[in-house]
């Protein structure tokens, strides 16, 4: 195998070095450099056969620097990587030309099949796609980490043009994600239906010659001849036919076990299979769907929503998901007579699982809140102090107080419930301003 030069623009000098010793374990070169600037430097001097970029890069957005690239008809195949996975990110690195999208914390087997089959002879460079300025609005709004394959998913799906399924439980966002994958993919511009597949009684619906996208949801309810004839149509391919996104939130497999779905069919849909996770286990992106869906209601002003009203919000399970939430909070806006939500507003069955204290964090929750705090962007005041103190007295501020409140404002309780000396709690409280007089 002939060693070739791979050009690796990371900021995170530990990674970095870590890619670099795979690349150089994998029989290439790399060149390491830390910055857009640095990366445009090297691409001067060196025709590399490959570039791994971040997008989190300290002078440049890792994704200005793709656009850039391919402006000027650098046709090298891009790895893609970020530390927050987001819609956007994924949409926009697949549409600049990407060739492939990893997240952190990087699995770097993954890296490694990924890199060797981008240098693989004669791998196709993506074609940039850009879709109409009508169907852009379009979104999934959230931060979770397990939102982060649904994310690559819906980027690899708008670049193509094949079937895809779509799964996930009643209320999560199904058809919404289909609507993103239409808006922003190559039929952007043409028809976008959706039928439910209980009343797809006629094999018409999905064998017109037309184009455009036909989402059939609950593709396991369709009736046996009609899975058979959609199976067939779809493996003759024919040209300019409707692309096909099917729904179910039913386990795609299992189906096939039970027989309620044909496996020639779920060989056809499941090339690519897009996972949405229930809402208990994304909560952490709750306070911004909260605020997205009383923000798109025609009152005005938007009513706020109290921080007690959000702690509810975030206990409560959602059985219904997504769905459930917006109609929860379609209830508490017009409850709360256009000014502030209270606690009052909401249905009794939400508030009730306040304060039960069995409801778990789902996993990353507690990692998402912290990345979008920081990434608010914190107007932090002039001081001599690390920044980085500073942050970190802002969330032990935080912590501590929520902790006195549960202990009576009782530091000697606390001290006793955290097995921390009493005066090393009272000179913590006494750093982040919660020192209180003692009885």
């Amino acid at each position: 195998m002939t060693a070739r030069p791979i050009l690796i623009i990371e900021d995170e000098y530990a990674l970095g070095t870590a890619l670099s010793l795979l690349v150089r374990r994998m029989g290439h070169r790399p060149t390491l450099v830390a910055s857009a600037a640095a990366g445009f430097a090297a691409l001067d001097e060196t025709d590399f056969a490959a570039v791994v970029l971040d997008i989190g890069l300290p002078d440049m957005s890792g994704l200005n620097v793709l656009k850039r690239l391919r402006q000027n008809d650098i046709s090298v195949p891009v790895l893609v990587i970020t530390a927050h996975a987001t819609l956007d990110h994924a949409i926009n690195a697949q549409k600049s030309g990407a060739t492939g999208y990893l997240t952190k914390p990087l699995d770097l087997r993954q890296f490694e099949q990924t890199l060797g089959a981008t240098l693989s002879p004669g791998l196709p460079l993506k074609k940039t796609v850009t879709p109409s300025h009508e169907t852009q609005a379009a979104t999934l709004i959230g931060a979770a980490p397990c939102l982060r394959e649904t994310f690559i998913g819906i980027a690899r799906a708008c670049a193509g043009d094949f079937p895809a399924l779509i799964t996930g439980p009643s209320g999560s966002g199904k058809s919404l994600a289909a609507a993103v994958i239409h808006a922003h993919g190559t039929r952007s511009s043409q028809s976008f239906e959706v039928i439910l597949g209980s009343r797809l009684i006629d094999a018409a619906e999905f064998e017109r010659n037309c184009g455009g996208t036909l989402v059939i949801d609950e593709v396991t309810d369709l009736a046996p001849d009609l899975q058979s004839r959609l199976a067939s149509w779809l493996a003759k391919a024919p040209e300019n036919r409707q692309r096909i996104l099917a729904t179910t939130s039913r386990d795609p497999r299992e189906s096939v076990c039970e027989g309620k779905l044909r496996d020639d069919l779920f060989y056809s849909l499941t090339t690519l299979t897009i996972p949405l996770p229930p809402l208990r286990d994304r909560s952490g992106d709750i306070p911004a769907l909260s605020a997205f869906f009383v923000g798109v209601r025609n009152d005005a002003p938007t009513p706020s929503i109290t921080p007690p009203v959000l702690a509810a919000l975030q206990a409560y399970a959602w059985p219904g998901n997504v769905r459930e939430l917006r109609h929860v909070l379609d209830y508490a806006v017009t409850m709360s007579g256009g000014g502030p939500i209270f606690l009052s507003h909401l249905p009794a069955h939400v508030t009730s699982s306040v304060g039960q204290g069995d409801a778990s964090p789902a996993p990353g929750e507690l990692e998402a809140a912290v990345a979008r705090w920081l990434d608010a962007g914190l107007a932090l005041p002039e001081s001599e102090r690390p920044v980085y103190d500073v942050l970190l007295d802002r969330i032990e501020a935080l912590m501590l107080g929520h902790l006195l409140e549960k202990h009576d404002n009782r530091p000697t309780h606390l001290a006793s419930a955290l097995r921390m000396h009493r005066a090393t709690l009272r000179q913590k409280l006494r750093r982040v301003g919660l020192q209180r007089d003692e009885e």
